[in-house]
């Protein structure tokens, strides 16, 4: 792997320090994976996503009470373990391939039991594929293809699956739009595709509409002037916009030069994925309506405040708030295991999840190790930020 950017060592342990994330008395004692896009087109989700992290192992070194949902708290404390934890963080690049590569060098090379992180489901496929092969476990806390459920039980999700957003996202555009037909356009990779599969499906299972065209589109591409035109050919009630990043950006500034609306019809799974992309232009999103998971409350706004405190900014996406609570739950398992291993924290996640009241909302496993349920908040894009939204 080209890139090893928080190996706690050297330069980059040294402002960990100066950040007062890692005590300057961290050993080597109980090491956690981190696999996230550093760099690439996700790589702003990415930096949010280890912040996420990096801040739960602060709270987890220094000794935390994790509340739980019947009101009470588990402090867990690793050094009861003998140690401390310690994060060992790759850069995807925003690339399967390099994803991979990153992860068998957790696995192979720094022997962790755990791997965290893990921005999209193409990533999240191939890297859990492996994962469960090396009998390591991975929690996915941003990747929401159905096919995660399938890969076997060493992967976990701490992010509804795509069944459960592209069922929301279906209803939500309907019953905003009062519409029948959705057009979708969609990143062809298992993240993008399931959100298509799932969301004609809702439409269509509940008589209440129809898809009339699905457009999958290449990543990576200089130009979707065609892929636009295909989506909006059949003049549909409604627009269904999954996309990363820097493509997100590119798809809509190209909708706009077309003059497409997206502001009159276009909803989005997951914005977060691309609004910061959009900060500079934020014309080209105006008025673009979807959904964000996560539960908008105390314990988020007081993980915002911590986060802000430890960073000197705010989040920039919901996605370190999912990976915060997956540490959470790593550190539980450890504590009721009584020990680090793989096996141990596999067969302990589960039933620690039953109770643990996460930051973004229950966070309880299923038998498959995905999420049960899953929240969402209605947002609408105003001015290149996500608002509130209620019709």
């Amino acid at each position: 792997m080209k890139k090893t950017f928080i190996h706690l060592a050297a330069g980059a342990t040294t402002a960990l320090f100066c950040a007062g994330l890692i005590s300057p008395a961290l050993a080597a004692d109980i090491k956690i994976g981190v696999l996230v896009p550093l760099t690439g087109t996700s790589a702003i989700q990415g930096k949010d996503i280890s912040r996420g992290i990096q801040l739960a192992a602060q709270r987890i070194n220094q000794g935390f009470d994790i509340p739980q949902k019947d009101g009470s708290t588990i402090r867990v404390d690793p050094k009861v373990l003998g140690g401390e934890i310690k994060l060992v963080i790759e850069d995807t690049e925003s690339r399967p391939a390099s994803a991979l590569d990153a992860m068998r060098k957790l696995v192979n090379v720094d022997k962790v039991p755990v791997v965290l992180g893990v921005l999209s489901s193409g990533v999240c496929v191939p890297t859990g594929q492996f994962a469960q092969q090396a009998k390591v476990v991975e929690i996915c806390s941003s990747s929401t293809s159905p096919e995660l459920r399938k890969i076997g039980p060493y992967l976990f999700s701490t992010m509804g699956l795509d069944d459960l957003m592209g069922r929301a996202v279906a209803e939500f555009a309907q019953g905003d739009s009062g519409g029948s037909t959705l057009a979708t356009l969609s990143t062809n990779n298992p993240f993008g595709v399931g959100m298509e599969i799932q969301a004609c499906q809702q439409l269509e299972s509940a008589g209440k509409g129809k898809c009339v065209t699905k457009v999958r589109y290449e990543e990576g591409k200089s130009d979707y002037n065609a892929d636009l035109r295909r989506t909006v050919s059949q003049d549909p009630d409604m627009v269904m916009f999954t996309a990363y990043g820097a493509e997100a950006r590119l798809l809509m500034q190209e909708a706009y030069q077309q003059g497409i609306q997206v502001g009159k019809n276009w909803y989005a799974d997951y914005p977060s994925l691309w609004i910061t992309d959009i900060e500079k232009t934020p014309e080209i999103g105006e008025g673009i309506k979807g959904l964000e998971p996560g539960s908008a409350g105390p314990a988020y706004d007081a993980y915002s405040a911590d986060y802000k405190q430890a960073f000197g900014e705010s989040p920039t996406s919901v996605f370190g708030s999912y990976a915060y609570d997956s540490a959470m739950l790593v550190a539980l398992a450890i504590q009721q295991a009584g020990a680090a291993n793989a096996d141990a924290i596999r067969d302990a996640l589960t039933p620690v999840s039953q109770n643990y009241a996460g930051v973004t909302g229950d966070k309880a496993f299923d038998e498959d190790g995905m999420q049960k349920t899953e929240s969402y908040r209605h947002v609408i894009v105003k001015d290149g930020k996500l608002l509130p939204y209620q019709k």
